[in-house]
């Protein structure tokens, strides 16, 4: 439907308002150069009939005969009147003078007996005029008085009845057409706006538009934002699922055929049926910690999308953590694993506290270091910090000497299932989900992690907590 059809619309909002108001204002000229064009009038006629009382009264001041001086008096439209000392009427050109009362009260008279002279402005009792009256004091103490028909507003707007209905006509017309036409330019920039760009209307939109396009920009980049974080969310939810059904299939797959060795009494050799047994011990053993891992993460997710009382009861209740002890039993329980790998464990731990889940921190220091074994070289080294910061922050820091991350790969190793080195992970037993565990670990805690690494020198990895605030005397700060 066309917007001119529509009910209520801003076309018609601007086309009505820019006709009416040029409709009212040609009312009002009319009405307001009718008002001057009256007062001009009724001035120049009031200077007239000011010089003719002068001369009129300069002649009867020069005469004896004051009736026979008006009598041959001929002004148009004009009336005459002289009025003796008591206020009698003596003379008037338009009526009789017995039958006129005293006139010794009328303002123009007694400003004359005053003054010399004296002016008044009464409505007439004719429809929309008034009366101009002009009294001079003559010598003999009579007044000489002047009065003439001046027409009035009304009279004057009823004179321009004709011309105005033709100027009303061609104002309409003209009106409508300026109106429609300016209506249409005062929407343009509306109607141009691409809401799929807003931007590109900016310059050509009005100033007060502006803040309105830019907050539709910021959603639309929001909203595209968010699609793609849906986008990468249900991608990764792909990934996941097929990287897990992966995961799951190897190690069942491999304790289902040994099994099946076993139970078809195909092995009968003693060393084969241990040998067998030795690897689905291995593989169940892997399958038991992907599994671990997998009820970690999903803890974890459902975690962040509760409450802090409801995360609790997910995850478990938060405690001061002495960070020294909890390394030193990291360090503990992964000696053989370095010692097999042939790398060197050390503990470098300075006193530092972090209230948290012991168990999810423990998680993510274990798998950080696990990690650090994994992927470092025989004869090789891994260091295990904590400490505080400068600014009072709690750390974790595990680094080593191992074959280092390429920077386009250090942005990915945080995802699940995602491995640097997939042999090297699938040799040593890793799930691919260590890393994942620490990030979302880290974040619980809000926590930031800080990757430094260059390929062939290395990988350190820190882990720097908020300021921790304890029911007791805080805890001295200790340099990094």
């Amino acid at each position: 439907m066309s917007p001119w059809g529509s009910k209520h619309t801003l076309s018609r909002r601007v086309f009505g308002t820019v006709f009416v108001v040029a409709f009212a204002a040609i009312a009002v000229f009319t009405v307001v150069g009718s008002a001057f064009l009256q007062s001009n009038l009724a001035q120049v006629t009031r200077t007239e009939l000011h010089d003719e009382a002068e001369i009129v009264a300069a002649a009867l001041d020069s005469t004896v005969n004051d009736i026979a001086v008006l009598e041959r008096v001929d002004i148009q439209n004009t009336r005459l009147t002289l009025i003796a000392e008591n206020g009698t009427v003596i003379y008037d050109n338009q009526e009789p003078a017995g039958s006129m009362e005293n006139h010794n009260t009328r303002p123009e008279v007694v400003a004359a007996r005053s003054t010399g002279h004296g002016s008044d402005e009464r409505a007439s009792s004719t429809l929309g005029e008034v009366m101009l009256y002009e009294a001079v004091l003559l010598a003999n103490g009579q007044v000489i008085r002047i009065a003439q028909a001046q027409a009035g507003l009304l009279t004057i707007l009823i004179s321009f009845v004709g011309p105005l209905l033709v100027i009303a006509a061609v104002v309409i017309v003209v009106s409508f057409f300026a109106a429609r036409r300016e209506s249409r330019a005062i929407i343009a920039p509306l109607l141009d706006v691409d809401l799929d760009h807003p931007k590109r209307n900016m310059d050509n939109a009005y100033s007060e538009m502006v803040p309105m396009l830019e907050r539709i920009e910021s959603q639309r980049q929001e909203l595209k934002r968010q699609v793609k974080v849906l986008a990468d969310n249900d991608r990764m939810r792909r990934e996941f699922t097929a990287n897990i059904t992966h995961e799951l299939k190897t190690p069942l797959t491999a304790i289902s055929g040994y099994a099946e060795l076993i139970s078809s009494g195909m092995a009968t050799d003693e060393a084969d049926v241990k040998d067998f047994g030795a690897r689905i011990y291995r593989e169940a053993g892997r399958l038991t910690a992907l599994v671990n891992d997998i009820l970690t993460l999903s803890n974890l997710d459902e975690a962040e999308r509760s409450e802090s009382n409801d995360a609790a009861s997910v995850l478990g209740s938060t405690e001061p953590v002495d960070l020294p002890r909890m390394l030193e039993t990291v360090e503990q329980r992964l000696e053989p694993v370095a010692h097999k790998a042939d790398v060197a464990l050390f503990l470098d731990a300075h006193p530092s506290m972090v209230i948290g889940v012991p168990r999810l921190l423990d998680e993510l220091a274990y798998n950080l270091a696990s990690n650090a074994i994994r992927y470092n070289r025989p004869g090789g080294s891994v260091v295990l910090t904590c400490g505080i910061m400068k600014d009072g922050r709690p750390f974790i820091r595990v680094e080593d000497t191992g074959i280092g991350i390429a920077p386009e790969e250090q942005q990915k190793i945080f995802e699940r299932f995602y491995r640097v080195d997939k042999s090297r992970s699938k040799a040593r037993g890793g799930t691919g989900l260590g890393l994942a565990i620490v990030k979302h670990a880290a974040a619980f805690h809000r926590a930031t992690i800080e990757l430094e690494s260059e390929p062939d020198c290395g990988t350190r990895i820190t882990v720097t907590f908020p300021v921790q605030v304890f029911p007791d005397a805080p805890l001295a700060a200790q340099s990094a």
